[in-house]
C-alpha cells in the first residue's frame, strides 16, 4: 500500500511542480464587487483555484453524508440498547431455568419419598389410600 502511494504522489508532484515553474507570468486578479485587485503568478491562482475546490467539494459531501452519519449513529445507539435488552432476558430466562430446576428436583425428592408436592409431610400418598385390583393371573 506505501508503493501503491508513492506510485501516485510522484508523478502527481512532479506535474504540479513543472506547471509551477512554467506559469511564472503575473496574472491580475480582480475581486469585482470590491475595488481590490492583487498581481500573482498563473501557477499560484490555478493551484489556490483547485485547493479551493476540494474544500468546497469536500464541505459538500460532508453535508450530504451528514445525514448517513445520523442514522448510523442511531442504528448503533439502537443496537446497544437491544443487546442490553438481550442480556437481560438470557439472565432473566436462565433464573427462570435455575429456579424451575430447583422446583422439578424437589417435586422429584418428594415423589420418591412418596409424597405429592403440595401434601403435608407424615400422611400417606392419595396413590396408597386407592384401592388396589389384583394383579392379573396369566392363567385363563
Amino acid at each position: 500500500m506505501r508503493y501503491f502511494f508513492w506510485i501516485l504522489t510522484l508523478p502527481l508532484v512532479a506535474v504540479f511542480i513543472i506547471f509551477t515553474v512554467a506559469n511564472r507570468a503575473p496574472v491580475v486578479i480582480d475581486f469585482w464587487p470590491f475595488e481590490l485587485t492583487q498581481s500573482l503568478p498563473f501557477s499560484l491562482v490555478v493551484l489556490l483555484s483547485l485547493l479551493f475546490g476540494f474544500i468546497v467539494g469536500a464541505f459538500l459531501m460532508w453535508l450530504r453524508f451528514g445525514v448517513a452519519r445520523a442514522r448510523a449513529r442511531h442504528a448503533e445507539q439502537r443496537a446497544a440498547v437491544l443487546e442490553k435488552e438481550l442480556q437481560n432476558l438470557k439472565r432473566s430466562r436462565a433464573a427462570e431455568g435455575t429456579a424451575a430446576a430447583r422446583a422439578a428436583g424437589a417435586a422429584l425428592t418428594l415423589q420418591s419419598s412418596g409424597q405429592n408436592p403440595g401434601q403435608p409431610p407424615g400422611q400417606p400418598a392419595a396413590a396408597d389410600q386407592a384401592p388396589r385390583l389384583p394383579a392379573a393371573s396369566g392363567d385363563r
